[in-house]
């Protein structure tokens, strides 16, 4: 099993410095006495997982360009893009890259922008998501808990998506004592907003202006380096769990023939060798470029059934001497492996 990427475990930087995007949707909405369709676009920081929904009036690239810029403008430029395959996705990110070309230098130095990269899982690869895709599924619950059974309009789909936002970064990350003495579990909202969501803010008489320019800065880089120390000793033990995938299987190999691994009939399945593999930062492959008859594909290593072929002694352990998926009546025996991811 993979360890977890460096962007979900990078600490001191500002919330959607690494940022997941997916789509859920569509919405009806009544617009006059019309019926449109509406979907929300998903933000989420892959570090404190908070979450920022913005409603797109389309699937098409400048619908969700102009949605990220919606995003852009509250949250600020994101260091990285990382998002599913979509063909909206891929636009906006060659549209992105082009404004990103025209920037200056002397700009560049200054705005994120010029160093925003957009990365893509591999087709049919959703586990590579999950981060983000199980932020949409808890999206999708808090509209079920906030739909009270009428027609949505613009107005009323923007004020649901905003509350469910809020629901969302409301939840604890860590774990929540029973005892009132103890420290509040972190949220998504204390990184967003600095303070708990249940705790009312409170008005303090303002410091001397000495004293605040002397001590202000300094106290608020102890309360930040506090949250953050919570954060990798309550969260990321909690994240760090391996729950399978312990076993070594052999690498894909350039040369092997696969079976790319489509829907849960086999005999649909199209044969491949692989051409190229894709080499993960940890130095393990768990992606490949395939060559089939019908053009060239990305895919997961989940996604390729390898084809062995080679001459094997019967196990003199087995009453019948084969092993499952084996031929018999041949020199050769030959075998389908799936590839753990």
């Amino acid at each position: 099993m993979a360890p977890l990427p460096v962007q979900r475990l990078t600490l001191n930087l500002r919330p959607f410095s690494y940022t997941g995007v997916d789509y859920l949707g569509p919405f009806a909405v009544t617009v006059g006495r019309r019926t449109e369709k509406r979907w929300v676009a998903l933000f989420t920081c892959l570090a404190t997982r908070a979450v920022h929904l913005e409603v797109a009036h389309g699937l098409t690239t400048q619908s969700c360009l102009m949605a990220i810029h919606r995003f852009i403008g509250r949250r600020g430029w994101p260091m990285e893009f990382l998002s599913d395959n979509g063909t909206n996705f891929l636009g906006a990110s060659k549209e992105l890259e082009g404004v990103v070309r025209e920037i200056g230098e002397d700009c560049a130095d200054q705005l994120t922008s010029a160093r925003t990269k957009w990365t893509f899982n591999p087709p049919l690869a959703p586990h590579m998501g999950g981060v983000w895709e199980r932020l949409v599924r808890s999206v999708k619950e808090a509209f079920v808990a906030l739909d009270d059974g009428r027609r949505l309009t613009d107005e009323i789909l923007q004020t649901v998506v905003v509350e469910a936002e809020d629901m969302i970064n409301s939840r604890p990350l860590t774990y929540v004592s029973q005892e009132c003495d103890e420290a509040e579990a972190l949220t998504p909202n204390h990184f967003l907003r600095g303070l708990s969501p249940n705790q009312p803010s409170v008005n303090l008489p303002p410091p001397h202006p000495a004293a605040a320019l002397r001590d202000a800065f300094q106290r608020s880089q102890q309360l930040a380096s506090i949250l953050w120390e919570r954060w990798v000793k309550e969260y990321i033990p909690s994240l760090n769990q391996r729950t399978k995938w312990f076993g070594e299987s052999r690498p894909l190999r350039i040369g092997d023939l696969v079976y790319v691994v489509e829907g849960s009939n086999r005999k649909c399945w199209i044969r491949g060798v692989i051409e190229e593999v894709i080499v993960s930062g940890d130095g393990r492959i768990r992606q490949a470029w395939v060559r089939t008859n019908s053009g060239r594909y990305r895919r997961a290593t989940a996604k390729l059934a390898v084809m062995e072929f080679g001459n094997s002694e019967p196990d003199a352990s087995s009453g019948t001497g084969l092993r499952a998926g084996e031929c018999s009546g041949i020199t050769g025996s030959c075998t389908i492996a799936p590839v753990s991811n």
